[in-house]
């Protein structure tokens, strides 16, 4: 075994990482600040001597840090030879005995190096769960699709994007749905199909954009509107694992339909959960308005459910609050669903969602990691949401149009390149 070597090294020369997770409290800086007043440096610094990381420091922050503030110039210093992932995960386990993490750091390591150096399902719950929400990413819809009329994505065409993939494709073709999900298996599969209340998609909800031109027929009859369901729901079927969750949005009228297909298929009917809107547009000549939609949701074996969501009536319906005297009745109905929703005129497809709504059983049906299968990907607001919160997303979208405004928005919200398969 090589000898370690200890070589003292001008203060100045060295830089802390910017990814370091680890934080102290006040106390606990106070502490090593003493400590290091009382005995100097029994422990040297972990730094690397890579090329690409040169001086970055690898472990031992907090007292860099507190040595720079109490004056000295040269700290012992013992140094690696590491790529950025080993380093990464070096700090990572160096950091795992003391003082506590910064979450939002914690957010950019992968899943799998989290759970390498030692964080279980709990842990990663925590980060990314416990800590954080999904956020409206003020995605324009209208001028996205403005923008996106003129693409270059055709029929066929498969993308990823950072960790989720897209296929501009046919959800009742099943060809076109192992061609999207590969050797992967879907956690929960999560659905948004035309609703067949015979609204013209070749204007969108207020004529000021198409969805599918021809491709998408929203008058169908009871049985073709059963058949086209089944389909996509047998598809999905052969790629989920054993154990899975399903939940598909429909009109009220339509509840009965796909209670009927999951019984048929072996799904186990489990609840019709409720989007509460809280606005839409009142039509005088019909008895009583729509002010929510249902989502028929359903499961087959014994699909993972997050234990730590003690507390659903607050997890699952962040906007009730004790002020808000209108919705008390529901406090603890766990299957009302309570997601601000934007103007009807500034969706452009009739079943756009709020990136917010999909944190509900994302976060109740799902770990961070798991995969999550939308056949009908719209906008991409289910993908957005799977970013914000570390899930896998496969989204099918026959439209090219679509393809594109999703593709614009994951680049739009993360920064990140968008890479077209071959």
């Amino acid at each position: 075994m090589a000898q370690i070597q200890i070589t003292e090294v001008d203060i100045n020369l060295l830089n802390p990482s910017i990814y370091n997770p680890r934080k102290l409290s006040e106390k606990q800086e106070k502490d090593l600040t003493e400590s290091l007043k009382r005995f100097s440096f029994v422990d040297p610094l972990i730094v690397n001597s890579h090329p690409d990381r040169n001086n970055i420091i690898v472990g031992g922050h907090a007292r860099y840090r507190v040595a720079r503030k109490i004056g000295y110039k040269t700290v012992p210093v013992v140094y690696v030879n590491l790529t950025l992932e080993k380093e990464q995960e070096l700090n990572l386990r160096l950091n795992e005995n003391g003082g506590s993490w910064d979450y939002q750091l914690l957010k950019a390591f992968d899943i799998s190096m989290l759970l390498d150096v030692g964080f279980d399902e709990d842990d990663l719950n925590h980060i990314w769960d416990d800590q954080f929400s999904t956020e409206d990413d003020q995605f324009d819809s209208q001028k996205a699709v403005a923008k996106s009329k003129t693409t270059e994505i055709k029929t066929g065409d498969l993308f990823q994007l950072g960790q989720h993939f897209l296929l501009c494709g046919d959800s009742t073709n099943l060809d076109d749905v192992k061609k999207l999900v590969g050797k992967n298996k879907i956690n929960l599969v999560y659905s948004d199909p035309i609703y067949n209340i015979n609204l013209s998609y070749d204007d969108g909800v207020t004529t000021k954009g198409k969805y599918g031109g021809t491709k998408v027929n929203d008058n169908k009859s009871d049985e073709e509107y059963s058949i086209f369901l089944e389909k996509t729901l047998s598809n999905a079927l052969t790629v989920v694992n054993k154990d899975a969750h399903f939940f598909y949005y429909c009109d009220q009228a339509y509840i009965w339909l796909l209670q009927n297909l999951y019984k048929k298929l072996g799904i186990k009917n489990q609840r019709v959960c409720l989007w509460l809107k809280n606005s839409f547009n009142p039509t005088p000549q019909v008895g009583f308005n729509k002010s929510f939609e249902p989502c028929v949701y359903g499961t087959i074996g014994s699909p993972y459910l997050n234990s730590n969501a003690t507390k659903l009536s607050e997890i699952l319906n962040k906007e009730i609050s004790t002020g808000n005297r209108s919705h008390s009745d529901i406090m603890d109905i766990f299957d009302i669903w309570l997601a601000k929703r934007k103007a009807g005129q500034d969706y452009l497809t009739p079943t756009e969602k709020p990136v917010t709504l999909h944190e509900k059983p994302l976060r109740r049906c799902t770990k961070p990691g798991d995969v999550v299968l939308d056949l009908f990907g719209g906008s991409g607001s289910t993908l957005i949401a799977c970013e914000q919160m570390n899930r896998k997303a496969f989204l099918m979208e026959i439209d090219p149009v679509f393809c594109q405004v999703i593709v614009n928005r994951y680049q739009q919200l993360t920064g990140k390149e968008v890479v077209q398969c071959k």
